[in-house]
């Protein structure tokens, strides 16, 4: 059974790309922004209290709390400056002020009709160190009030004890982290949606530029098939022209010949005829290369004994090597050989290599034929004792139209490189140490490894 493969067009996984660093960059944001918030609150809970140790600081050094025997109206100028601090600090509970243990002042504090003028912030006095900071819950009613109490110990006159408290709403903590929470909340929806504006943008971009590159892409097959049929047209042209010219005169002569009545030549008749059969041949093998080109063999891979393929091509090529001459050196392993291959274009190939080896062999000559296999390929070597190939042109043998033989298509080892590549292996030129001729290797992968026969 075969699995099948799941693929998806780059346009999508790029997209999906670009959507998935988004989500990275928002969650970085959202991180960011959590450790913002954390900072926020802490610096508000730091100013509170440098707020809390400054109001007690200032109000322990007022005249109410400082003179042996304070005035009304030291109280009262006492009472206007917590209500001031009040106007600066709304989270200001109440103030206490006790003196050797007993309450001598203490004003809760309430909203204040108008718009108060509020007082300039008070500056930290050096003593605030001394102040110690206490949680305490007041209870009003059926409600509990949650505050922080602030509370300095001074010596008044005559070694008098008297202690200022100052009471904070423990909620006073979240209006002041409420200013810069705000700020940071519209600085990260501003950068998500940024982020967002942006990496929307670019995925827009990438699939335009993706979906442009498909239509390139296909307009380029389109260019390739019809600069391909126009080389096939061109390469029919070219091989058909000189054909047809000698069959034309051929017909001409064979025509001549039968009108001279008795004198007409048996002989010459028989030569001319077979003559425009070999032509009628030569034409119907190019239309049988470039129909091979046009359609290639679509049936599927196979596996086949190499030994076996090899004997049965050079047996099918055994009269035209009888016809010119040439004899063929093979001497099999003494294993089976398996590989896996497109089994006609595998035998086109062997085929179209042999008979070009053929064609460039003398007369009296051998090809030679070596097969060999590792663990993984199975190679198989053509040797002739021709004229060879010169380095200038060894790149350019396996491309199409390419011959340096008068007569020859230049498709031969062109369809063999495609045959021996669609089954999965290599073709190329061998650089085997010989005096003369030219070595062609054609490497192909193993189906199941050499198994003794």
């Amino acid at each position: 059974m075969r699995h099948q493969r799941i693929s998806l067009p780059l346009a999508l996984i790029t997209a999906l790309l670009v959507i998935l660093i988004a989500g990275l960059a928002g969650t970085a944001l959202v991180l960011l922004r959590q450790m913002h918030g954390r900072s926020a609150r802490t610096a508000a809970a730091e100013t509170v209290v440098l707020q809390g140790k400054a109001m007690v600081a200032h109000l322990s050094a007022a005249p109410a709390t400082t003179l042996l025997s304070p005035s009304e109206d030291d109280w009262i100028e006492f009472s206007h400056l917590v209500q001031n601090l009040y106007a600066f600090q709304e989270g200001l509970q109440y103030v206490s002020v006790t003196c050797n243990g007993v309450v001598v002042f203490h004003e809760q504090t309430r909203q204040l009709d108008g718009s108060p003028t509020a007082a300039a912030p008070p500056t930290p006095d050096p003593t605030g160190d001394a102040v110690e900071m206490h949680r305490k819950v007041m209870h009003i009613g059926d409600e509990s009030l949650p505050v922080v109490v602030f509370t300095m110990s001074t010596r008044g006159a005559e070694d008098q004890d008297v202690s200022v408290s100052v009471a904070l709403r423990k909620d006073t903590v979240n209006r002041e982290e409420q200013a810069t929470t705000d700020a940071i909340a519209s600085m990260f929806r501003l950068s998500l949606l940024t982020v967002l504006v942006a990496f929307l943008i670019c995925v827009l971009l990438v699939v335009w530029m993706m979906r442009r590159e498909v239509k390139r892409e296909a307009m380029r097959r389109e260019q390739e098939h019809l600069a391909f049929s126009g080389m096939l047209a061109n390469g029919i042209v070219h091989d058909f022209r000189n054909p047809m010219s000698s069959m034309r005169l051929d017909v001409q002569m064979l025509h001549k010949e039968t009108q001279k009545g008795d004198a007409t030549s048996h002989d010459r008749v028989l030569g001319l005829t077979e003559r425009i059969r070999h032509t009628l041949d030569r034409m119907d093998k190019v239309f049988k290369e470039f129909l091979y080109v046009s359609r290639p063999d679509k049936s599927g891979p196979t596996k086949i004994d190499l030994t076996a393929c090899i004997k049965d091509s050079l047996e099918m090529l055994a009269p035209r090597l009888e016809q010119a001459n040439v004899t063929c050196r093979f001497e099999p392993p003494s294993g089976t050989i398996l590989v896996r291959v497109y089994d006609a274009s595998l035998r086109r190939a062997l085929v179209n290599v042999l008979t070009n080896a053929e064609q460039f062999s003398p007369p009296g000559e051998s090809i030679r034929v070596d097969l060999a296999a590792d663990g993984q390929n199975a190679m198989v070597t053509i040797s002739d004792n021709g004229p060879g190939i010169h380095k200038s042109k060894q790149k350019r043998v396996f491309e199409m139209f390419f011959t340096d033989r008068p007569g020859g298509t230049g498709l031969g080892l062109f369809l063999a490189k495609a045959a021996v590549e669609r089954s999965g292996g290599t073709i190329d030129i061998s650089h085997v140490s010989q005096q003369r001729g030219a070595s062609i290797r054609i490497t192909l992968p193993l189906a199941t490894g050499t198994e003794a026969a």
